[in-house]
């Protein structure tokens, strides 16, 4: 009944999550879930109500421009001067219904059946996917700890580089909150020049981070905008619901982007677009104390952990930790005894590129004292 490609799909890991978790709450169960990466703080109030109010805007209900409104995209031009010192153009700019739908989307605007490209591993999972999903083959390159989860540029072979025409990064980085810096990004943009690889960066989190760093965009560091850059307003924002997000940067991918996306979409919600503007117009202070609440969360998981002698990668993005699994369990034997023991939800760290089995991802998504009530029950290994 289905194409090889629908077939040979794995099932979307939070899916698989998910569907226990259902079971386990029609079980009247009470579940800690550390798993998914979804804020369970609320929307700023502005941004609800922009929502609501955006409702009785006259046409609200009709289909919106299909590279979103341009009230929209000067905010997001607005916003990326502002934060990241980068000067955009409206045609460098897309609205998207989510990242994710912008990133499969931009695969065939650059690759055709049979392409290659260049994803690292552990890996957000809809790289992949969605690349089967175009018959396009990609080359995984692994990330490691001891570089700090940054690519090393020498891990890239003669054969792949002249291969791909794309590279796709994402810091900071999940699951592991890795981020980039200055340097980095500017010996990867130069590597991808020199071999004319596209370069794109998934900029999901690149303002979830700790109070000591700063915000950065990959086109900080390119003034040819020859890269792109994905961005969301679902983390930074609390808006994963909202499925808003946008495309910026390289324009001819934009324009690529664009032209795709009027054969599969009609654009996202006028209203939703009007939140969103919202969303961009909050004082720092907002993001900050999200920020705040995020990594006291952390601390206190790191705490924790260490008492009960787990190992973390200290990062310094996102609001995931990346952490080992105990002597003597993978990471599949041992997020079945979290769930089976102390109803805690985590992600095995397989789920991210199959050679990550020694590892978990733990999603600070819930409040700092259950957290500390639930994980503290936990034994010692």
């Amino acid at each position: 009944m289905f194409s090889s490609r629908v077939a040979n799909l794995e099932e979307y890991c939070f899916e698989t999550i998910n569907k226990i978790k259902c079971e386990k709450i029609e079980k009247g169960e009470e579940i800690l879930d550390l798993g998914i990466g979804d804020p369970d703080l609320n929307p700023h109030k502005s941004i609800e109500e922009e929502l609501v109010k955006s409702l009785k805007r006259e046409n609200y209900n009709k289909y919106p421009p299909y590279e979103g409104i341009k009230e929209l995209k000067l905010e997001i031009i607005n916003y990326y001067n502002k934060i990241y010192n980068v000067k955009l153009d409206l045609d460098e700019v897309v609205i998207l219904i989510g990242s994710k739908e912008g990133i499969s989307h931009a695969l065939p605007v650059i690759c055709d059946s049979g392409d290659e490209i260049i994803i690292t591993e552990p890996k957000y999972p809809p790289y992949e996917t969605s690349a089967n999903l175009w018959g396009i083959k990609c080359n995984k390159v692994k990330l490691f700890e001891k570089n700090n989860f940054l690519l090393d540029l020498n891990d890239i072979s003669d054969k792949v580089s002249l291969n791909s025409k794309l590279m796709i990064l994402n810091y900071p980085n999940n699951p592991t909150g890795a981020i980039a810096n200055e340097y980095f990004f500017k010996q990867v943009i130069k590597f991808c020049k020199s071999k004319n690889i596209l370069l794109c960066n998934d900029g999901a989190y690149n303002e979830i981070i700790c109070s000591k760093s700063k915000p950065t965009s990959i086109l900080s560091y390119d003034e040819e905008k020859y890269c792109f850059e994905f961005g969301t307003f679902s983390k930074t924002f609390n808006m994963t619901g909202f499925r808003i997000g946008f495309a910026v940067g390289n324009k001819k991918l934009i324009q690529g982007l664009l032209k795709v996306k009027n054969s599969f979409d009609s654009g996202q919600f006028i209203p939703i677009q009007y939140a969103a503007i919202a969303a961009l117009k909050l004082p720092r202070e907002y993001i900050d104390s999200n920020m705040n609440i995020y990594n006291s969360r952390k601390n206190a998981v790191k705490k924790i952990f260490k008492e009960k002698n787990i190992l973390y990668f200290n990062s310094k993005g996102t609001f995931y930790l990346w952490c080992h699994t105990p002597l003597g369990y993978n990471d599949k034997t041992f997020a079945r005894e979290m769930l089976e023991k102390y109803s805690v939800i985590i992600t095995p760290g397989s789920s991210f590129g199959k050679d990550y089995d020694n590892y978990f991802r733990v999603s600070l998504t819930n409040d700092k004292e259950t957290i500390k009530r639930v994980l503290g029950s936990m034994r010692a290994y």
